[in-house]
């Protein structure tokens, strides 16, 4: 196991990088997950064993990165992207053609660079969507796989379990985490980061 795991970080770190708005460190992790589930269930050997883990490798990081898209993303560029679309909409009917990106800021009074990002942002985001659907076509979940992820988490300490629950059940940011407990940011991260290792440590 830990020899599929080194001679297939490439896959993990190449994966990450088509993610956004998600810490680096956190993808590495879901990658390394993605690729412990592929191995378990990797029973064909007609298709190379990279080809077949880049799903799992793939959906964890997606899984990871919506549950940080409802909590990071900046309701500032939810509002620009809906007044884009709005604006181009109006200005279509108007002009009696398709407003450039030029006439759309000019008209919402935003900066270009602004909606140049949104519109990038969204556009990645909608991409990551259609990827992970085609992936999931025939797919069911293994409940092989979920059951020993939540005996995983059953062993860790009360403390360690609350932390991994209310991160990835409950949604919460580390800083929300912490004022709930009453212990630092810092603290929780340690104890997030603690509790993923011994989590991938038991389910490999």
């Amino acid at each position: 196991m830990d020899d599929v795991l080194r001679s297939h970080e490439w896959l993990v770190r190449k994966t990450a990088r088509r993610f956004y708005n998600v810490e680096s460190e956190d993808l590495y992790q879901a990658g390394r997950l993605g690729l412990i589930k592929a191995y378990n269930n990797y029973n064909d050997p007609e298709v190379v064993f990279s080809e077949y883990a880049k799903k799992y490798v793939f959906g964890e990081m997606y899984e990871l990165s919506v549950k940080s898209r409802n909590i990071k993303l900046n309701k500032y560029y939810l509002k620009v992207y809906k007044l884009v679309n709005l604006a181009a909409s109006t200005l279509t009917q108007e002009l009696g053609k398709s407003p450039t990106l030029q006439e759309i800021s000019a008209y919402l009074e935003i900066e270009l660079s602004d909606i140049e990002y949104v519109i990038n942002l969204m556009e990645d985001m909608f991409s990551l969507d259609d990827e992970y659907a085609n992936i999931q076509v025939g797919e069911t979940n293994n409940i092989d796989d979920e059951i020993l992820i939540r005996d995983s988490i059953a062993r860790l300490d009360p403390l360690s379990s609350t932390v991994i629950d209310y991160r990835y059940n409950k949604d919460l940011t580390q800083s929300e985490v912490a004022k709930l407990l009453g212990i630092s940011q810092v603290k929780v991260s340690r104890i997030e980061s603690k509790s993923k290792d011994k989590i991938l440590e038991y389910i490999s």
